[in-house]
């Protein structure tokens, strides 16, 4: 009877667990499924914002247009146990890894991680400097999520972010 019990304790915890902490990007999320993919780069449209007068009312009218830079870390796993309290995450813009910033919302279901940040959120912290000058389309730019749970880095993914 304990041979049998102590096989069955090691079948279970030699079982492969598939991959774990797969991250990716996506316009958004609802429910557990990340929708619209994004491989390498994330496009978005001009159209339907404020291009008329300074970048600052660019930025905001992209912000109340809703796009969002969203991502799914599947599977996820680390050294203890993974909630919803120990869960964070921060971004950075085009490599400067000193002036990172929190990301907006992040949240945990089953074993998958959702979260993003709103597109005119990540323009007004890119193109800051540049708030009262007269719009001009802006350039594109890399950014990097990086998501961990107490001091463990459970992924980090970069993609770069156009509009045209």
């Amino acid at each position: 009877m304990r041979k049998g019990i102590l096989m069955l304790l090691v079948a279970v915890a030699c079982t492969p667990r598939g991959e774990q902490n797969v991250f990716s990007f996506c316009r958004d999320f609802s429910g557990m499924v990340c929708r619209e993919p994004l491989s390498a780069v994330a496009v978005y449209p001009l159209e339907k914002s404020q291009r008329k007068k300074t970048m600052r009312d660019f930025w905001n009218s992209v912000y109340f247009r809703g796009d969002r830079l969203a991502f799914e870390i599947r599977n996820v796993d680390a050294r203890r146990a993974v909630d919803f309290d120990c869960l964070y995450g921060n971004y950075y813009l085009d490599g400067k890894t000193a002036d990172h910033h929190e990301l907006e919302y992040i949240e945990l279901k089953e074993k998958n991680v959702y979260g993003l940040v709103m597109l005119g959120s990540l323009l007004e912290k890119r193109f800051a400097l540049h708030k009262g000058e007269a719009y001009r389309a802006p350039e594109a730019f890399s950014v990097t999520y990086s998501v961990f749970c107490r001091n463990d880095l459970l992924a980090r993914g970069s993609i770069s972010v156009e509009m045209r």
